[in-house]
């Protein structure tokens, strides 16, 4: 029993982590693992640029991306890796991340985007490891300035840093076998996807760029993705905070662990969709306290905006948040006003344990220097109208994400209305034809039963009347086939070709006769089929058929293709057939407005089979037509 119930646990396991949100909680783990891997080196990173620093937190999301866009993974991740060597070791957290972008890159790119990615992951760090200590000197401008002064003088004992770390800094290379163990990574992950065959999931740049647009608008991911935003927030805060203690000594009139609550108030953001006042009350109250302490910490007052701008786009009603931006913003230099020493000194409890001296030039009054020094830094008025921007911004959003929602219900009535005409027009040539079937095809017709019935009393009038009743029915039947060709001609092309619907129903075993019809000087048409290809069920057969030509057919007189890649793939659970060319696209939505009923043609031909239909092309690039037809439970053995 213990078996059986861990078996559907299994599953859920591998499909969650076969969603690539599962990269974005690997990614918010990673950015948590770098934080901890650099509170335990601040001897180093501490007298970084801020910029070189946050650049090496932040790189870890791109493990967010491994499954979407292996190749930019890739490479961010490897720059991550070596600029985390320029201060001080290499983060193994970014190399782990770097593996696993190597591992999913040849199940999302082709050959040559494989093998370049990898040799540059490989090489390039060789490459700018030759100019490492110009690096260091300017991701680093302290330590270069502590090992030389003006007159070129080592002196190792400036700003803290000891010779050891100087030189340990500067002798620092990249590690050859992290460049081994990308090569065994990529060359390991092409034989495994190679092996197995299943390289369905293979797609150009442009499409993996519009796969991660999607991702990053499903509404379904926006939790993780915030939290993921909320996690690097609070890393640049806690990086801004700790440099200003370690380095600069401040926040010393503050409990020990009043630093890290204002870096962990960034969390908040995981709901600044859901329930937007909370961050940024609990941020503006961190940026007073952060205010009071430095006057330099300005990532406190990013995430505050960044909260601000949240309200502001988010779903609350406009006097709201108008209210509430108001309320915060006033309240802060109003705080900072009235807040005085007993007040004081509960916020910040060393400041009571700080000697009092008597002013100087002596005015006969008792001064606590440490807590004047913390209640002269009020919050400026200018700073709360500074946060009016991203409130501002927030608005724009607003009103830009009604207005483009706005255009997409009208786009979608329109679409709509078209296909209701469209329905129509169907349906009132089916009238026609109908009508002209009975009244000229069938009236036709009646006259030759007639005429047969009447045989038997012509027989015995005489051979003459015999001989004219066969003539009437032969006169009958020629104005019927006549009749009957003349309709038929409704339902030809503009170029004259009868309806193939007319002929004996084509299979999967002529699509090579096709392509060879439509081949010519100009065009070349590859065909691949994968599978057996005849136990495919023929209505499916003839569904796949009838796509493949209305897609060669469109390719021949509107792309002005120079080659085309017709894929036929059988399974066991369903028929893929894509068709792709290198003409110069079109406009679907066009398409579909502008009377080119073959979309919906085919559209309708796989509908009925309960598959799928997917069209992807836009002008100046090429077009490809995909479907999946579920097969019958019979095909699957």
């Amino acid at each position: 029993m213990a078996a059986a119930g861990a078996g559907p646990m299994i599953g859920r396991v591998r499909g969650w982590f076969a969603d690539p949100a599962a990269d974005v909680v690997l990614a918010v783990l990673a950015v948590v693992l770098t934080q901890v891997w650099f509170l335990r080196a601040t001897d180093d990173w501490i007298y970084a640029r801020l910029g070189f620093v946050l650049f090496v937190v932040a790189v870890p999301v791109l493990v967010a991306l491994v499954r979407i866009e292996p190749m930019l993974a890739a490479a961010g991740l490897t720059a991550g890796a070596f600029g985390s060597l320029l201060i001080g070791n290499v983060n193994w957290v970014v190399v782990a991340g770097c593996c696993l972008a190597l591992w999913w890159l040849p199940a999302r790119c082709d050959r040559r985007t494989v093998v370049m990615t990898v040799a540059a992951v490989t090489v390039a760090p060789f490459v700018v490891d030759l100019i490492r200590r110009d690096l260091v000197t300017i991701a680093m401008p302290s330590v270069y300035r502590a090992i030389y002064d003006d007159n070129g003088v080592l002196n190792g004992e400036l700003l803290g840093i000891g010779p050891d770390r100087i030189e340990r800094i500067y002798d620092l290379s990249w590690p050859w076998w992290y460049s081994v163990l990308f090569l065994l990574v990529g060359a390991g992950s092409w034989l495994w996807w190679s092996r197995r065959g299943d390289r369905s999931e293979v797609k150009a740049e442009w499409q993996r760029r519009q796969e991660l647009a999607v991702f990053l608008r499903r509404p379904d991911r926006t939790l993780v993705l915030d939290a993921l935003l909320a996690v690097v927030m609070s890393s640049f805060i806690l990086q801004d905070l700790v440099r200003d203690v370690v380095k600069d000594g401040n926040w010393w009139t503050a409990p020990g662990w009043m630093p890290y609550a204002v870096a962990a108030s960034a969390l908040t953001l995981v709901v600044r969709r859901r329930r937007p006042v909370v961050p940024v009350v609990v941020l503006a109250l961190s940026a007073l306290l952060t205010y009071w302490q430095t006057w330099d910490s300005w990532s406190v007052l990013g995430a505050l905006g960044l909260a601000v701008y949240s309200l502001a786009g988010g779903r609350l009603k406009p006097r709201w948040i108008l209210l509430t931006a108001t309320a915060v913003l006033g309240a802060l230099p109003l705080i900072a006003q009235v807040v005085r020493y007993p007040q004081m000194i509960l916020i910040f409890p060393p400041l009571d344990k700080q000697p009092f001296t008597f002013g100087v030039p002596e005015d006969g009054m008792l001064h606590n220097p440490a807590y004047e020094a913390v209640v002269d830094r009020k919050w400026p008025v200018s700073l709360s109208l500074l946060l009016l921007l991203p409130l501002s911004l927030g608005f724009l959003a607003r009103l830009y994400r009604r207005n483009r929602e706005a255009s997409q219900r009208e786009a979608a009535l329109e679409r709509v209305a078209a296909e209701q005409d469209a329905a129509q027009v169907v349906l009132t040539e089916r009238s026609h034809i109908a009508r002209d079937l009975h009244d000229v095809v069938a009236h036709a017709v009646n006259l030759m039963v007639i005429q047969a019935e009447t045989g038997p009393d012509l027989i015995a009038r005489g051979d003459q009347d015999v001989l004219a009743g066969f003539q009437r029915i032969g006169d009958a039947g020629r104005r019927a086939l006549g009749e009957l060709d003349r309709m038929l001609s409704a339902l030809r092309d503009a170029d004259g070709v009868p309806d193939p619907e007319l002929t004996p129903q084509p299979g999967l075993s002529d699509l090579r006769r096709l392509v060879k019809d439509v081949a010519h000087d100009g065009l070349t048409v590859e065909l691949d089929v994968q599978g057996e290809t005849e136990l495919v069920p023929t209505g499916h057969q003839l569904a796949a058929y009838r796509l493949v030509q209305e897609a060669l057919t469109n390719v021949v007189r509107h792309a002005e293709a120079t080659k085309v890649v017709v894929m036929l793939e059988v399974k066991a659970e369903e028929l893929r057939v894509e068709v792709s060319d290198n003409g110069h696209g079109f406009d679907p939505e066009v398409a579909r407005t502008g009377g080119r009923h073959g979309l919906a043609g085919m559209r309708e031909r796989v509908r009925i089979h309960h598959g799928t239909l997917t069209i992807d092309a836009a002008p100046g690039r090429g077009t490809t037509v995909a479907a999946r037809i579920p097969l019958a439970a019979e095909v699957s053995r």
